[in-house]
């Protein structure tokens, strides 16, 4: 253990040695250029600059255009490193014109005037609660305006203005636990009320016993309601429930018409319009 000990220190002297040797004397062209590709090789940042001919003079052509090789390919690495940023900016900016695009084309189509907001703001702690929008009083939004927003070629309930300031507005989810719509399905024969959880779906209640809902069934805001216009797209029964013996009404999940977690651009229909 000792022998092996010792051998290492030795080596470590040498090596040491030579190295003070080449720094301090003169050296050979093959010493002067092994140099050259050990510093190049620690910190190739020194051979960038404008004393790059300082320090490759004397250096075969051989050793040049090795270290030349290996600089225009440390250059053509930071250069596609920029171009796949630029690549992903530029299909994000696609994606944006894209939705933007469509969006505005079927607000175009909507039977209410209202304006257009950017969600700006989402509470961990209330994500299928509220959300906050970059558009306020001074852009005409107003207190109990109906939110909308749009997924799949469509436009769905969001929720409604809750709170309003100068510049911008907190919107209030249908998803909330305190939110309620009353709906019915897009045959009518009934009303029923559907309220928020505080998750990604919402219940719906007092649904008649005798009713012939089923999964699959679109519901739509109710004319009966006050803060909604009727035939809102509110979302899509995912599951019906059995009629509790102590209860006479059935219920059922709703799937949203928008998931909230993809909501980035909502349309607040103002309610002097509708």
């Amino acid at each position: 253990m000792n022998k092996e000990k010792d051998m290492a220190n030795y080596a470590v002297i040498f090596f040491v040695v030579l190295s003070l040797l080449l720094l301090l004397f003169p050296s050979s062209r093959i010493a002067h250029s092994a140099r050259i590709v050990v510093s190049y090789s620690l910190y190739p940042s020194i051979h960038y600059g404008s004393d790059y001919e300082y320090y490759v003079r004397n250096v075969p052509e051989n050793f040049l255009a090795l270290l030349r090789t290996d600089h225009e390919n440390r250059a053509l690495k930071d250069k596609i490193k920029e171009l796949e940023i630029y690549r992903q900016s530029a299909a994000a900016v696609f994606e944006e014109n894209t939705r933007l695009s469509s969006e505005l084309e079927l607000s175009a189509r909507l039977p209410w005037q209202g304006v257009w907001a950017r969600v700006t703001n989402k509470e961990p702690s209330d994500w299928y609660g509220s959300f906050f929008i970059d558009k306020g009083a001074r852009q005409g939004v107003g207190q109990n305006d109906m939110v909308l927003g749009f997924a799949n070629g469509r436009a769905g309930l969001a929720g409604r203005i809750f709170e309003v300031y100068p510049d911008f507005s907190k919107a209030l989810l249908v998803t909330n636990g305190v939110s309620s719509v009353i709906c019915s399905p897009a045959s009518g024969g009934f009303e029923a009320l559907a309220e928020g959880k505080g998750t990604w779906l919402l219940k719906m209640n007092y649904v008649p016993e005798d009713s012939s809902l089923a999964a699959g069934a679109e519901l739509f805001t109710s004319g009966g309601g006050f803060l909604f216009p009727g035939g809102v797209y509110l979302g899509r029964v995912t599951k019906v429930y059995p009629k509790e013996s102590f209860m006479n009404f059935v219920t059922a999940d709703i799937a949203p018409a928008v998931n909230v977690n993809n909501l980035r651009e909502v349309f607040v229909v103002k309610r002097n319009k509708i």
